[in-house]
């Protein structure tokens, strides 16, 4: 009987050992984002008080300083790349587009500390400021960008002319009971540290979420996890962000009167097309448009479709504008 619970004990403390070096090698494989790092960035950087953002200024050739400005605000885990498929359409039609990386992600900071609603609304509305935007602008989110700027609209109305939500989080979310785990302290850190990456590259990698617009979605994730805070980044998001819940803030847009335009797709496993009715009940005067076939990834699966939705209430002489 002694030598069994020796040999339990042994085999408990040799287990220990392993995930420790095992945590410890793959934290020993993480690079800093350096200057160095960073040198290949489109666009330019700001620094703000959580830290240095990075973000890109989009226009058309001969697009007037005095045109209006559309903010799109990418979702939980993919950085600002994830517009690619919009950007062109949306500066053809007389649009500038204003893209960025939420800290943690792209090439902006991994700061520490807690990544819930008022810091992403401290970063969007910080840049906005940074870069001298005094009219009000157009503030596209899609999936957790959705929430974030439902948020923002919410408490800054005389800061935005219209709101687009593109599959949109922030009412009710299919997060699976992964993410539950993940927001463990010490095993969600040990589980993110050792297999989160390949978790991530696996769901990436999966039919549903690949699309035309990003066909390297899978390189360009996995480029951005050789960095360290990406991936703490999302386990404080999954702790601190209100992913669901915030029926509030959806009604307080309608009630200042701010367009939306919601867009969804029928086969969303994420982000259900049921959410679309709930919006009606909280904002009746949101447009809805549904792509039938599309999944979360419609934003670069079907970008065409999504870029003319978009249009039809931002670009300048459309029928929405010319009403207001």
């Amino acid at each position: 009987m002694k030598l069994l619970k020796r040999i339990a004990s042994a085999a408990l403390v040799l287990l220990i050992a392993l995930a420790i070096g095992a945590y410890v090698h793959a934290r020993s494989q993480l690079l800093p984002l350096d200057d160095a790092a960073r040198a290949r960035a489109p666009g330019a950087f700001v620094s703000l008080p959580d830290g240095r953002v990075h973000y890109t200024l989009h226009a058309s050739p001969g697009t007037p300083d005095s045109a209006p400005l559309s903010v799109l605000v990418h979702g939980f885990s993919t950085p600002s790349f994830v517009f690619n498929g919009l950007v062109e359409p949306l500066t053809r039609a007389g649009l500038r587009v204003l893209t960025y990386d939420h800290f943690g992600r792209g090439f902006s900071d991994r700061p520490l500390g807690a990544y819930d609603a008022a810091r992403y609304e401290r970063q969007l509305i910080g840049l906005l400021d940074a870069l001298g935007a005094e009219h009000p602008v157009d503030l596209v989110g899609y999936s957790m960008g959705g929430a974030i700027v439902t948020h923002v609209a919410a408490r800054h109305p005389e800061r935005v002319r219209n709101v687009g939500l593109i599959a949109p989080a922030g009412l009710a979310v299919e997060t699976g009971s992964d993410a539950m785990v993940l927001t463990l302290p010490v095993l969600g850190d040990w589980l993110l540290a050792v297999f989160g990456k390949q978790f991530m590259l696996d769901m990436m990698s999966r039919p549903e979420n690949q699309g035309r617009a990003l066909p390297d979605i899978v390189d360009r994730y996995a480029e951005q996890m050789r960095f360290e805070g990406y991936l703490r980044a999302l386990q404080r998001t999954m702790i601190d962000f209100p992913m669901r819940d915030m029926q509030e803030d959806f009604a307080a847009v309608g009630r200042h009167g701010i367009p939306v335009i919601s867009i969804w797709g029928g086969r969303d496993s994420i982000i259900s097309i049921d959410n679309a009715d709930e919006l009606r009940r909280l904002n009746p005067a949101a447009h809805v448009e549904v792509i039938e076939e599309g999944s979360h990834a419609i934003t670069y699966s079907e970008p065409e479709r999504v870029s003319a939705a978009l249009v039809s209430l931002l670009a300048p002489g459309t029928a929405v504008e010319r009403a207001r």
